[in-house]
Order: structure tokens, then sequence, then C-alpha cells
């Protein structure tokens, strides 16, 4: 009886599939690593640009453009300080601010409309400064200075003002300035001298405060040159800006003794 033979057939296995299921794989791989990797980029970077924003120091620009504005500031407000909240500030002074800034910014010297005067408050306050418009008293409160016409929104100078206001000269420093997040911090140190109110200070001198000055006490120096002496020793006034778009708008002023 003949053995019939068993025969066994191997089934042949696909190279290609395995091929492109190693290509898949490989391209797999490939995409994770190259989101990985920008991811990990992405991540260095905005670090990057938040180190750069806490870092970076004012220019030179910003500086003087804040200053200029101090200086505004400073001739309204002077005997106000500090100030925690801008819409604190008395509505007198308010439009006096108005008057002043249109006079030494936009050169105007009669007829200031209302609306400029809003132009201004937009330009160097923040968002929410308000003001009552009304007759504008001098500082003795004994006459109006600028009487407002309401039916034209335009304040002018009241004519035959018998007496001149009160006039003081302020000397402002800049110390250091900083920026911290969208608010730029400058410090700085005021000197008041030359108090005239119908007759000046006989005793001159330069003073840490506008009530030292008006009271004529304890000057601190009679040199303006020795400032770098004594600076040390003065007060620091302190401005926080907001900055939007390309203006500084004051959101309040502090004082350190």
């Amino acid at each position: 009886m003949e053995e019939r033979v068993k025969v066994v057939y191997k089934e042949k296995k696909s190279t290609g599939k395995t091929i492109s299921i190693i290509i898949l794989i490989i391209l797999l791989l490939c995409s994770l690593s190259y989101i990985g990797y920008n991811e990990y980029q992405k991540l260095i970077t905005d670090n990057e640009k938040e180190k750069v924003v806490e870092e970076r120091q004012l220019y030179y620009s910003e500086v003087e453009t804040m200053m200029k504005q101090i200086e505004l500031y400073n001739y309204i407000f002077k005997d106000a300080y500090p100030i925690e909240d801008i819409n604190s500030i008395d509505n007198q002074l308010k439009l006096k601010f108005g008057i002043y800034a249109l006079k030494e910014v936009e050169n105007i010297n009669n007829y200031y409309k209302i609306e400029d005067m809003e132009e201004i408050y937009n330009d160097y306050f923040v968002d929410g400064f308000n003001a009552i418009y009304e007759d504008i008293n001098c500082d003795a409160k004994d006459d109006v200075l600028y009487e407002l016409n309401d039916q034209t929104k335009t304040y002018t100078e009241k004519s035959g003002h018998e007496h001149d206001n009160p006039t003081v000269d302020i000397d402002t420093y800049f110390v250091k300035g900083e920026i911290d997040n969208n608010e730029y911090i400058i410090d700085t140190h005021i000197l008041y001298s030359n108090y005239c109110n119908g007759t000046c200070n006989p005793m001159g001198g330069y003073y840490k405060s506008y009530n030292d000055v008006v009271k004529g006490t304890n000057p601190v120096t009679y040199r303006r040159s020795e400032y770098k002496n004594i600076k040390d020793t003065l007060p620091t006034t302190v401005y926080t800006f907001v900055k939007e778009k390309n203006r500084f708008k004051l959101k309040n002023i502090d004082t350190n003794y």
C-alpha cells in the first residue's frame, strides 16, 4: 500500500502590508514629535516674551512724555496729594486742569470749549474721570475766574478781576521708573519755591511740600544746585500711569514721606 505524502502549504505573508504599517507608525511618531517640539518652542517663546515685558526698561521718550504731564498735574493738584482716586479730586481743580492744559498744550488763550476739555481729560486720565461743568472760581473764592456759557458750552475768562491767583515755582526731579504689566510707575522728588500771593515770601528757599512753601517754614535748602546733597531727605511722589495706545493716562498719585 502506497503511503500518501501530505503536502503542507505555507501561507506567504504580505511584505508590502507590513512595510506600510511600519511607515505609518514612523510617520505618526514623527508627527507627534513635531507637535511636541512646536509646543515646547511656543512655551519657551511665551516665557521669553513675558521675561522681556518684565525686564524692559523705560525709553527716554516715555519718561520725557510722562514728566511733561507730571508738571501739569503738579501745577494744579499740588495741594491735593496724595490722590488715590482721581475722581475724588475737587471739581474746581478738575476744571482748572482742563483750562490750564489747553493753555499750555494747545496754546489756547480764551474761549475754552467743553469738548476740548473732555478730550484733555480722555488723554490725561484713566477711563471714568469726569467733571461737572460750572463756573470756575478764583482761588480766593471771591469771584468767578472763568465763566461758562451754557448755550455755547464755552468758558471765557472774566475781565476785571482785581487780583492775581497765587503762584509758586515747582521743580520736579525724576528719580526712577518701572513697568509693571501695563502700569508705568514714575518716582519723583519735588521742590517748591518763590510762593507769591499778593506779596512773595521774603525768606526765599526751597521746600519739600506745598504747605511748607505757603507758610514759609522748614526750607530744605536755599540753593537748587544743592538738590543732590539733600535728595535722600526728600519725600517721594509716585505717579502711576496706564498706557493706552500711545497715551499715558494717570491712575493715581502717592506720596512717601
